[in-house]
């Protein structure tokens, strides 16, 4: 009896020894990921197939309140290739590479690719993997950081300002981790009683510039900013030496005008004093937008784009920026960008961005037998020139070269911006097309036909002071009653032609529909020509 006895207990202390050991032998990296709740690393467990891409293809409605209604299919990653859009391409692109699970946080991409999946027409066209510069981290990266952070970087609180009517905007350098599955942003400190002082504050940002438009901006989700001690805070799964901008695609993007003053010149006012030493991550990703822009976004971002709203991983920063600064449509205003840029920098950013060639319009007198080329934007649905085919003759009697251009959503934006900027001289009834100004050589004319309906101030506003800050001429035509063709659908005596503001009392989804949605223009020569006399003037100056 007492030998089983004996037996037992040398059995039951060789298990505790079992135990003790293992206890003291499992790897760190489970502690730590306990540490990382509520954020999620990425998911190193799980087997992942071979890396392909996944193109989902969306379609954007033409009722913006539809949302957009993906399909999948997989295709070689290289046959991938930034490429021209076909005008009979209504389907945009969204490419996101898979990553195996088992490389390591140096070996392991930013993020999943983003760019077109169209097959190129060029001859020479640029592999995926030269579409974006990936920040990998380097020796240095790891040395500052380590698995926990920067501890020795100054704890700053995080800089927010809600007062602009148009957005929200927080600023958070330092030791910043990024996590957007759970769309939070953690400012790290080492200093508790921070914490406990602040009481756990937190800010929220919707990061789009529309903040005036309640019912838009319930789309995009909230950015949750706070400050967290190191021991509480997640681990970095993938650092960074560059900055980051965090900002939500959508709204009225799919307007050519809206996806220039919503998002590209707020995205180059908020980056682009960073030289492109600056991450994007992109909440309500838009892959169609990537794509479209894709030019302009590389120039203001060496890195891989980051889809947001789908990120596990928790990314390291010295600084992000949550939102996008705004100020008038299509403006720069030098008194509130950094560093004091203008509406005349964004003009060149963008003539830069495709390699335009033409810096400065001509002037008459000085290049013998160059005549001044007219641009003039086609419409196809409304507000369209019903008689430019007989308008157009009499323009070149004048001495201008006439060329005709259609801003449609599926154009490829670096070709036609090169038609643009080979003009002197761009016309148009008021619409989002009349955006393409800012490819305009310098000192070239802009002259904007204004709609029936009272929209002189609403087209000055848009275009006209815009175009004069980004050092071009403008010229403004008010249509008369007879060249509208409002005329064919009411009487003479109606409202909407002799009373125009009463109908603008009805809000402006009603005057609208009815001056913007209904409305064509047959110009009248003779009365429109004095507008172009000035226009061969105002070139000779």
């Amino acid at each position: 009896m007492n030998g089983v006895i004996r037996s037992n207990y040398f059995a039951i202390m060789a298990s505790c020894f079992v135990i003790l050991l293992v206890y003291f032998s499992v790897p760190d990296q489970f502690a730590n990921r306990l540490r990382s709740f509520p954020f999620s690393s990425h998911e190193e467990e799980k087997a992942t197939p071979e890396p392909s891409i996944t193109v989902a293809m969306q379609t954007p409605s033409q009722n913006q309140s539809e949302p957009l209604i993906p399909t999948t299919q997989k295709i070689p990653v290289q046959e991938q290739s930034v490429s021209s859009i076909p005008e009979t391409q209504e389907k945009e692109n969204f490419i996101e590479q898979s990553i195996p699970s088992n490389t390591s946080a140096q070996e392991k991409p930013i993020n999943q690719n983003i760019g077109p999946s169209i097959p190129p027409p060029q001859d020479n066209p640029i592999p995926l993997a030269e579409q974006f510069q990936p920040s990998v981290p380097n020796a240095r990266d790891q040395e500052n950081l380590g698995e926990d952070g920067d501890k020795t970087k100054s704890f700053k609180k995080p800089s927010c300002d809600f007062s602009d009517m148009q957005f929200d905007m927080c600023d958070v350098e330092g030791d910043v981790r990024v996590h957007g599955k759970s769309s939070s942003v953690l400012s790290v400190t080492s200093t508790e009683s921070y914490i406990s002082e602040a009481n756990n504050e937190t800010w929220s940002v919707r990061p789009h510039p529309r903040k005036y438009a309640t019912e838009l901006m319930a789309q995009f989700r909230e950015v949750k900013i706070k400050v967290e001690t190191h021991n509480q805070a997640p681990k970095c799964d993938v650092y960074h030496n560059s900055a980051a901008v965090i900002f939500a695609n959508g709204g009225f993007n799919g307007n050519y005008f809206h996806d220039f003053t919503d998002l590209l010149v707020p995205l180059f006012i908020t980056s682009y004093q960073f030289k492109g030493d600056v991450q994007f991550l992109v909440s309500n990703i838009q892959p169609w937008f990537i794509f479209k822009y894709i030019g302009l976004l590389k120039k203001l971002s060496n890195y891989e784009i980051i889809d947001y709203d789908n990120e596990e991983r928790v990314h390291c920063y010295h600084r992000v920026i949550v939102g996008i600064s705004k100020h008038k449509d299509l403006t720069v205003d030098p008194s509130r960008a950094p560093n004091h840029i203008s509406t005349v920098e964004f003009g060149r950013f963008a003539k830069m961005a495709y390699s335009l060639k033409q810096n400065v319009a001509i002037k008459l007198g000085e290049e013998s037998g160059k005549k001044p080329r007219l641009l003039i934007m086609a419409r196809d649905h409304t507000r369209s020139l019903m008689n430019r085919g007989e308008i157009v003759p009499l323009i070149e009697k004048l001495g201008f070269e006439v060329v005709i251009g259609n801003a449609l959503f599926s154009m490829n934006v670096d070709e036609f911006a090169r038609v643009v900027n080979s003009a002197d001289v761009m016309m148009g009834v008021h619409g989002a097309g009349l955006t393409n100004f800012v490819f305009l050589p310098t000192n070239a004319v802009l002259v904007q036909i204004v709609p029936l309906g009272n929209y002189e101030r609403t087209c000055e506003y848009d275009f006209g002071e815009p175009a004069v800050d980004m050092g071009l001429k403008y010229l403004q035509y008010s249509i008369s009653e007879e060249e509208s063709t409002l005329t064919d659908l009411y009487p003479r005596d109606h409202a909407v032609l002799r009373d125009p503001e009463s109908i603008h009392r009805q809000g402006w989804q009603v005057a609208n529909g009815i001056y913007l949605g209904k409305q064509n223009v047959r110009l009248n020569f003779t009365r429109f020509r004095p507008i172009l006399e000035r226009t061969l003037h105002l070139l000779r100056q």
